[in-house]
């Protein structure tokens, strides 16, 4: 399972970009997992996929109207009644997640900085944050984006890889691809018309969401580099990823 990518760790079984989540995929096998990032009041990468906490909790607030520590007490909408479990359920910021994470050192995971959080808070501040927040991780790590000045940002400042996630599929953004050169691009499969012949350059392919085990299977046979799914457990017990 050494090309297949966590979205969000195992959010088919738990609650999405939870650390018990990254935990269920880790041990399944799974060596790249994405996670994303929207930024709080006081200025921490929370590892959070919306702006606001109103889907996966009971609170209807924006990320960046509360502080990491408000945060971190809010419950989820799927905690039980075993309170350590709990703990690896809540909502953590992006520097807690990395040092749960450092015990899992070969595997790469993909840190996507939200468009939400650039234009609330602005470029530099919140991509200056979430580099500062993962300086300490001892796996693989690759920032990704839809925003391409995120992309220009990092390689100007960090010597991080990088991937740009794919708005549309056409001739505007392969040319934003090639002024990039990123080293992975992202792009949604049902945007892609004709899989085998996806362009080529200095990057990997990663095409989402793909939750049938044989399409998965039959686009790495095709060349595509990377699968990334929302169905781990599906994918994990397919006999094609044995």
């Amino acid at each position: 399972m050494n090309r297949l990518i966590a979205h969000r760790g195992d959010m088919s079984t738990y609650p999405e970009n939870s650390m018990l989540a990254f935990k269920s995929a880790v041990e399944m096998g799974f060596t790249h997992v994405e996670l994303d990032i929207q930024l709080s009041k006081d200025l921490v990468p929370i590892v959070i996929h919306d702006d606001n906490l109103n889907r996966t909790t009971d609170v209807d607030k924006y990320v960046w109207d509360l502080t990491a520590d408000e945060i971190n007490k809010i419950v989820v909408n799927s905690l039980t009644q075993n309170e350590k479990l709990n703990e690896l359920l809540k909502i953590k910021t992006l520097k807690q997640v990395v040092n749960f994470l450092n015990d899992y050192s070969t595997i790469t995971v993909f840190v996507e900085i939200k468009r939400q959080s650039v234009e609330h808070f602005g470029l530099s501040k919140v991509v200056d944050k979430v580099l500062e927040a993962q300086i300490n991780a001892k796996f693989n790590v690759v920032i990704i984006s839809f925003v391409d000045e995120v992309i220009e940002y990092v390689k100007k400042v960090r010597p991080y890889p990088t991937g740009f996630v794919l708005k549309k599929y056409n001739k505007k953004y392969l040319l934003k691809a090639e002024q990039l050169q990123p080293d992975y691009l992202f792009c949604n499969i049902k945007k892609v018309n004709k899989p085998s012949e996806l362009w080529s350059g200095p990057w990997r392919w990663a095409l989402y969401d793909i939750k049938n085990p044989t399409f998965a299977y039959e686009l790495l046979e095709q060349g595509v580099d990377l699968i990334e799914t929302g169905d781990v457990l599906k994918l994990s017990n397919s006999e094609y990823f044995q």
